[in-house]
């Protein structure tokens, strides 16, 4: 139980530095839009908002697999671990497509 415990809580650490990470990332995406004005089309004003949505959820759902893992164990959170990992890549993928969006549209 303790080695499984030390997994789950690396998992948690790693996870919550690279959802940091985009973070960080999507608030610079929205910096630059803004600083495009009227080069950026109306889908990336509104995009980013929300990818912050989609970005705050993840960072909840780390919070609570976190306690989760500490209170219940390594079993009672396996299949939320998976879920967090899918939500995490397809976040990474979102923001992806939107900053190659945002470069095109501000011929950056």
């Amino acid at each position: 139980m303790e080695k499984q415990m030390t997994e789950t809580t690396k998992f948690v650490e790693k996870a919550k530095a690279c959802i940091d990470e985009l973070g960080d990332e999507l608030s610079e995406l929205e910096r630059k839009a803004k600083a495009a004005g009227d080069r950026a089309d109306a889908w990336s004003a509104a995009q980013v908002e929300k990818l912050k949505e989609d970005w705050h959820q993840a960072k909840d759902e780390m919070d609570d697999l976190a306690d989760r893992a500490k209170t219940e164990g390594e079993d009672a959170v396996r299949e939320a671990k998976e879920k967090a990992d899918r939500h995490y890549e397809a976040l990474q993928a979102a923001v992806k497509a939107y900053r190659d969006h945002l470069d095109q549209v501000t011929d950056t």
